[in-house]
């Protein structure tokens, strides 16, 4: 009856959000009503989720522990987004339902346990985002689609052959228990595991996607890549690939290890130099992305741990909230600049709205690692550990380029409090309700990670 319950739930949220797609076609009321309905689906699929610990389907998904946690966390920050995107345009509303099928995709990826399960379920968050790049009414967003699309067909193709090694060195598909017979095989598939997980998170040398996309593509869309995309593909991929290393041969074990450190330290250093010589915000924020995901890799390179799981999903989620603050202001003072993602944005900022100019300041500070803010926190979190595990050389060179990535930071704040006379003459910035009230709750989990991180991450 559990099992009936979880899936009757999957089924009223497709059929919420299907009953939205055809509400479009009605006049006037349209947009409203399809907003409703998917509100209401993702309301829903969150209440379900605080009824129990464990949701289980045979031995193809389960959903336990830290999984289910970090599902109630993406599936309240599911609904934040539903509630800033509004129904005040065709677009956005589209964009919802979009959104809604990437959540239900993260869902069965979260949960899957074998390799055919893992693989639709990525394919559909990548099918999904396509479509949020190519409906994007920017002027080179097809064009950002379509290069998004082959680089992730390759990759989608490169994967299965992935999954074939797996098959072959282990006998079957089943990601939970399985035992090696051919291990020159099977360090062939974590390898191209290893690689697919660094072209979906934006890794450097595979983030030659991750800009084009980011520069083209609506920032209230760019927003949910943080927090869906980030969070459960980053999630998934580090557990899952720190879980497969314990089986693998010590030799071959130590070469993937290094090679991903290899893959975590150019990336920090790449991303934070790349994002000081950006013209344009969204670019900025793209290689901030690049950057950070190299902080993240270095965790497949831990042994598996429920207090490490836990600390991974505080850095996922308060760094792609915390971006996702980021972005969301900078689409207000977009607004006033005819929607254009150029480099004086930001000038005179305080001038035309002194809190949002305050959060902005707090969010990329706390992006940069400045004590008393959670980004510090995370940091310090994360540095401990890999100090811990004796990568001393790999997190120097992690700590030096994120000193190096405070210049970009810094202009954020800069172009806040520069004089401008022209731009002192626009309008000032309003915000929405929603907006307010997401900008609260990002804020507030700022400094309450930044002050008293030991309550929540076990730190010392």
């Amino acid at each position: 009856m559990e099992n009936l319950t979880f899936v009757e739930n999957i089924l009223i949220f497709i059929a919420l959000n299907a009953a939205a797609l055809l509400s479009l076609n009605i006049k006037k009321v349209g947009k409203q009503i399809a907003y409703g309905l998917s509100l209401i689906a993702a309301v829903t699929f969150f209440c379900m989720l605080y009824q129990r610990d464990v949701f289980t389907l045979s031995e193809l998904f389960t959903l336990d522990g830290n999984k289910v946690l970090l599902l109630k966390l993406v599936s309240l920050l599911n609904v934040l987004m539903i509630l800033i995107n509004g129904w005040t345009s065709l677009e956005k509303v589209r964009s919802t339902m979009l959104i809604s099928y990437m959540f239900m995709g993260g869902v069965f990826l979260l949960g899957a346990n074998e390799l055919i399960t893992f693989y639709v379920a990525m394919e559909t968050i990548a099918l999904v985002g396509y479509a949020l790049v190519a409906t994007s009414d920017l002027e080179n967003s097809r064009e950002a689609a379509v290069k998004y699309l082959i680089q992730g067909s390759v990759v989608s193709v490169i994967f299965l052959l992935g999954a074939a090694f797996y098959l072959g060195a282990t006998g079957g598909l089943s990601l939970v228990g399985a035992t090696v017979a051919n291990q020159e095989l099977y360090a062939i598939a974590l390898g191209i595991f290893i690689l697919t997980a660094c072209f979906k998170l934006g890794a450097f040398p595979f983030h030659a996607w991750i800009a084009d996309v980011y520069s083209n593509v609506t920032l209230g869309n760019l927003a949910v890549n943080f927090f869906i995309s980030k969070i459960i593909i980053g999630f998934k991929f580090i557990t899952l690939l720190q879980v497969l290393l314990l089986e693998c041969d010590p030799h071959f074990k130590d070469i993937l290890i290094r090679i991903v450190q290899v893959i975590a330290v150019m990336s920090a250093f790449y991303g934070n130099i790349i994002g000081i010589v950006q013209g344009q915000f969204k670019r900025i924020i793209a290689y901030s992305s690049v950057a950070h995901t190299g902080y993240m890799l270095m965790m497949i390179c831990m042994n598996p741990d429920e207090l490490l799981e836990k600390q991974l999903i505080s850095y996922l989620v308060i760094y792609s909230m915390t971006a996702t603050g980021v972005i969301l202001i900078l689409n207000q003072f977009a607004q006033l600049n005819e929607n254009k993602d150029s480099s004086d944005i930001l000038k005179s900022g305080f001038y035309r709205n002194k809190g949002l100019a305050i959060i902005l300041s707090v969010c990329v500070l706390s992006l940069g690692g400045i004590p008393l803010t959670s980004g510090f926190a995370m940091k310090y979190m994360m540095f401990t550990n890999f100090f811990k595990e004796g990568f001393n050389i790999e997190t120097t060179s992690i700590f030096i380029s994120s000193v190096i990535g405070l210049a970009y930071y810094i202009r954020f704040v800069s172009d806040l409090f520069t004089e401008n006379e022209e731009k002192m003459k626009l309008p000032t910035i309003k915000t929405r309700f929603s907006e307010s009230l997401v900008h609260a709750i990002i804020l507030l989990s700022i400094f309450t990670f930044g002050i008293a991180p030991s309550l929540f991450l076990g730190l010392k």
